[in-house]
């Protein structure tokens, strides 16, 4: 199977790669940004040394050593996503949607008599991340068009030969011709189907671009859990966790308002749909020490998660010239592969002041260069080599504080996730608040999340086009219900 030609640094799915599996894909599902139950969003994640939380079983298992109590949790939360693009317009689209942070049960064991004071299990799942999102751009380009894009990976090629995904729509819609589209009358056939091709857009001249992108869908993960307490000293624990993906794409890509075309092409829009399933498996272990009554120290390894992956890709593309309309669609195209996402460590420290202010942080190192694809389909050694020379090693910060002013908790926090790219930074940043309430048999808490990062989207090869920047901002509600027994 044909792959992308061109190495893309960029976050969202860019054109004209030809199929959707790439080193973006990579990184797309390897990237985490947890929001589960609202005490631990409050506090931006910074639970690696604190425990008895259930969303920190997906970052450090041992902190189930800490419950007392079995306990059950439920989290919806609600999301308003943003993205700002700056294409010589700005323009600005939103998202919202209501999702199920986190479902949680917890069983703890008192063994009285013994070293191992409690020996405590876990069900349920996180959310990992969201990929509810709406992108636009629109901008003038007097220099460049997509179909110049699609004309240079067409040249050479018969029309049997021609992509199937974007070079066939455009000849079977008259985006591009041959060169010469004589037709022998005795074959009903083009006389010279030589490979050689000419567009029908003069990309010198000005034109209006506009892409509109909408994608969907999620990273959830369902957990199984157990670990103890040592002494009520050391906490040791556990975590299988099967991550699943859900990922929905469909973009329009759009030019129009030509100053100059040929044979009266007012117009076009390419469509692509990607539709992506998998499921994964990964094992966390952890360990948090007490050192004294007011000094936690925590530590903990995760695993590369082995991903199984079916995707669907397909394209449609449309022309309008001055008296007719041409459409031409595409097959759906059907791939499985194998992704192995990076390893992940963290270490954590929290300390409780004056028995009423805590504090927490997390210090955390994911390599995303460690990536790699793999299938029986194809060899992928073109987007490993990429993944390696793109990606880079990058450090995760979580700090957090509660504080107890009664009846009420009082949280906050920030975090801070370095850029995945060698020479870009792409960092995100989120600004957390929350509150709770806790009478011991229940607690009711709430959060508010503020995410900011900057990215890039690529309308179509860096050999016709700079990258557009986009900016974008995430609003988070999450609240919390949870029984203790």
């Amino acid at each position: 199977m044909k792959k992308g030609l061109l190495a893309i640094s960029i976050i969202a799915l860019s054109s004209i790669t030809l199929l959707a599996q790439n080193e973006i894909d990579a990184l797309r599902f390897s990237q985490d940004a947890p929001l589960g139950t609202a005490r631990f969003t409050a506090m931006s994640g910074a639970f690696g040394s604190l425990g008895g939380e259930f969303s920190a079983l997906s970052l450090n298992p041992a902190g189930i050593g800490m419950y007392q109590f079995s306990e059950f949790s439920f989290t919806p939360s609600f999301s308003l996503n943003s993205n700002t693009s700056y294409y010589g317009n700005k323009e600005t689209d939103y998202k919202s949607g209501l999702k199920i942070g986190n479902i949680g049960l917890v069983f703890s064991s008192l063994r009285e008599n013994s070293e191992w004071k409690r020996i405590n299990f876990a069900i349920g799942w996180n959310q990992l991340a969201n990929y509810n999102s709406n992108i636009r751009t629109q901008g003038e380009n007097n220099t460049s068009s997509i179909a110049d894009n699609i004309l240079a990976i067409s040249q050479g090629n018969s029309i049997d030969e021609l992509n199937t995904l974007y070079s066939a729509p455009a000849f079977w819609t008259n985006l591009i011709d041959l060169a010469n589209n004589s037709v022998d009358t005795t074959t009903d056939w083009y006389a010279q189907d030589n490979g050689n091709y000419i567009s029908h857009v003069n990309g010198n001249s000005s034109k209006t671009q506009t892409k509109n992108i909408h994608s969907s869908g999620g990273k959830n993960e369902f957990i199984f859990s157990i670990g103890g307490s040592f002494n009520e000293q050391l906490y040791l624990g556990a975590t299988i966790g099967v991550p699943t993906l859900d990922y929905y794409e469909k973009s329009t890509y759009s030019e129009t308002n030509f100053e100059d075309t040929i044979n009266g092409l007012q117009g076009f829009d390419l469509h692509e749909e990607l539709s992506v399933y998998g499921a994964g498996l990964n094992l966390k272990l952890g360990a948090i020490l007490r050192v004294n009554d007011n000094l936690k120290l925590g530590a903990a390894l995760h695993t590369p998660t082995a991903y199984s992956i079916e995707e669907t890709f397909s394209t449609s593309l449309t022309t309008h010239f001055t008296e007719e309309s041409f459409t031409e669609r595409s097959n759906t195209n059907y791939f499985e592969y194998d992704l192995i996402t990076p390893w992940k460590a963290i270490l954590s420290a929290s300390s409780l002041l004056n028995k009423n202010i805590l504090l927490s942080a997390d210090y955390e190192i994911v390599d995303y260069s460690f990536s790699s694809m793999h299938s029986s389909q194809y060899t992928f050694t073109d987007e490993n080599n990429v993944i390696q020379e793109l990606y880079t090693k990058a450090s995760n910060i979580r700090l957090g504080a509660e504080i107890n002013i009664k009846p009420f908790v009082v949280r906050a926090g920030y975090s801070k996730y370095g850029s995945a790219f060698a020479n870009k930074d792409y960092s995100k940043e989120n600004f957390s608040f929350g509150l709770g309430i806790n009478n011991g048999g229940y607690y009711l808490d709430a959060a508010y999340v503020l995410s900011q990062g900057n990215g890039e989207h690529l309308l179509y090869s860096e050999d016709y086009i700079n990258p557009v920047s986009l900016v974008n901002t995430n609003h988070s509600l999450v609240f919390t219900l949870g029984f203790r027994y």
